[in-house]
């Protein structure tokens, strides 16, 4: 799957997850996606019509690299089993098939330094069979739990923790003045949190109102939705019903 692809099949889940939480429901197979100046989703929506959707994700830089980080760590076992042998790779997969992979090193280290970390488990994995704690300074964090329900391991607990943080209020001021868009439909847009509460942090709920209250009306936007998607609500609305 190419770059654009996967930022594609992203874009839809995304959009499939929120216009519930807004009360839309879309026709089936009427989602388009075509490239900008398209806005990122066209669709119908039942008993309203055609509906043009852009979206904006305004978790913080330091959130989202934290997120990516955690998310990616199974495709970083799957890189670093490639560097190993075939046959060596089909040892690993039937030695690590019953586990499950602890991995509490730190958010900040990224798909390079967890690839390395993967390569090292694996390693130890092909001269033990047993649990085993990271045994070496690179490996420290990280445990390796042999679980008798697990039969397509191995399964990641992957924790990351951090402070709640101020959404990108930029992001919204971007698209509501500086992004043009081509459609013919009514235009949306949808910004949204995966993780950081669009309220929790001191005055965002005041300044993401003040920002969309002053750009709104002069922009190709008739209605601006916020989500908070780890709550599974529309969180804001303008013009407010």
């Amino acid at each position: 799957m190419t770059a654009a692809q996967d930022k594609a099949r992203s874009e839809r889940e995304i959009f499939e997850l929120l216009a519930p939480l807004a009360g839309l429901i879309v026709v089936p197979g009427s989602i388009k996606q075509n490239d900008p100046p398209a806005p990122d989703i066209e669709c119908q929506i039942r008993d309203f019509g055609p509906l043009a959707v852009e979206l904006v994700a305004l978790d913080a830089v330091a959130t989202r690299t934290r997120l990516q980080n955690m998310n990616g760590t199974g495709d970083a076992w799957n890189r670093a089993l490639r560097k190993w042998s075939t046959e060596q790779q089909e040892q690993l997969r039937l030695k690590s098939a019953n586990v499950f992979l602890v991995l509490n090193n730190g958010n900040e280290t990224g798909q390079r330094g967890r690839t390395e970390l993967m390569r090292l488990v694996q390693e130890q994995l092909l001269v033990k069979s047993i649990n085993f704690i990271g045994e070496l300074s690179e490996c420290s964090g990280i445990e390796v739990i042999r679980g008798p329900d697990i039969k397509n391991g191995p399964e990641f607990n992957v924790p990351s923790s951090g402070d709640w943080l101020m959404p990108q209020i930029s992001k919204l001021e971007e698209k509501l003045t500086v992004k043009t868009y081509r459609t013919s439909a009514p235009l949306e847009l949808f910004a949204y949190c995966l993780h950081d509460d669009i309220d929790a942090h001191v005055d965002s709920l005041r300044l993401l109102d003040e920002c969309v209250g002053k750009h709104q009306p002069g922009s190709n936007f008739q209605c601006v939705r916020v989500f908070d998607l780890s709550a599974k609500k529309e969180r804001y609305r303008f013009p407010p019903l």
